[in-house]
């Protein structure tokens, strides 16, 4: 092999190299772009709050929400105040008050307490089924029917059919409950009087 043969296939080899080399830094570059990318939108949808299951289709805008959102999300919240045991009620409690404004929080977790001290004194548990629901979209209300059982041990103690409203507020796309509330079957939309609440329907 002469002189001028070996230096080409010498520079060659160091153009195949280098060719490698590039290609390797550019690959680990995509792929730390990639991660970075993915660690992004991982956080991004952890800051999302949506109801645990979602059976309808729904929107958002920068004003209001739709009605099927408010519907899934009145009944999820009746489920983690209405749906409890003694063994359930705090962890219920604790993930009901991270949906609930800020400053009706403090009120609302003052009467989900009074209400588990009664269930874990007596041993009770207590079963929602939902029946019906009407909203109010443009007051980001909802009103649902349901059935309430209450249980002590294996045994059905008491069973009704009762109405709540649940009030909403919608603050930078997120939508807050304000408040949990009795009402008259006949006026689902209007409280009802602590001299009637517990009555059956």
């Amino acid at each position: 092999m002469n002189v001028q043969e070996y230096v080409s296939e010498v520079s060659s080899r160091l153009a195949l190299r280098t060719s490698v080399v590039y290609a390797f830094a550019a690959s680990l570059v995509t792929n730390v772009v990639l991660a970075a990318g993915i660690a992004s939108i991982e956080r991004q949808e952890r800051i999302i709050v949506l109801p645990a299951e979602t059976t309808k289709s729904f929107w958002l805008d920068n004003k209001t929400v739709s009605a099927d959102y408010l519907e899934q999300m009145s009944i999820f919240a009746l489920q983690l105040a209405l749906n409890n045991s003694p063994e359930t009620f705090d962890y219920n409690v604790k993930k009901l008050l991270s949906y609930v404004a800020p400053e009706d929080r403090g009120e609302t977790e003052l009467q989900l307490v009074s209400q588990g001290r009664r269930l874990k004194a007596s041993n009770a548990s207590v079963h929602f089924m939902p029946e019906s629901v009407e909203v109010r979209p443009t007051q980001l209300q909802a009103a649902v029917t349901g059935s309430i059982r209450q249980f002590i041990g294996n045994s059905k103690t008491s069973s009704m059919r009762k109405c709540w409203i649940v009030q909403f507020s919608y603050l930078g796309s997120r939508l807050w409950i304000n408040t949990i509330q009795e009402s008259d079957c006949r006026k689902p939309f209007e409280a009802l009087s602590e001299d009637h609440k517990g009555e059956p329907s």
